[in-house]
């Protein structure tokens, strides 16, 4: 009998184990402070108050951004004034997780 006890006892903790392990789970996503944005920072948010650089303002002007080292979708944006959303439909073949040195990004 003090057998079939022990058991009850190991499943019941089981059970409370793995449920607090999923709520861990929940706890640290829910606080990372990430969204499921594109990941590797694909970041669609645009800094308030700024404007375009003088870099950005030439690109815009040229109706082209020429993609430079490290370059993202967003930083192009934040550069120009031009919404990334924008960016990505006037450059439907641009993979915005892999852009490369030497790419054309049309503006307009």
């Amino acid at each position: 009998m003090p057998q079939r006890n022990t058991n009850q006892v190991a499943r019941i903790a089981a059970i409370l184990g793995l449920a607090a392990a999923f709520l861990l789970v929940v706890i640290t996503i829910a606080t990372s402070g990430g969204d499921s944005s594109d990941g590797g920072g694909n970041d669609t948010t645009q800094v308030q108050g700024k404007g375009p650089t003088a870099k950005g303002r030439q690109a815009v002007e040229n109706g082209v951004w020429i993609v430079h080292e490290g370059d993202t979708l967003t930083q192009i944006s934040e550069q120009t004034g031009i919404d990334i959303d924008d960016l990505v439909d006037l450059n439907p073949d641009a993979d915005p997780q892999a852009l490369i040195s030497g790419q054309r990004i049309a503006l307009r």
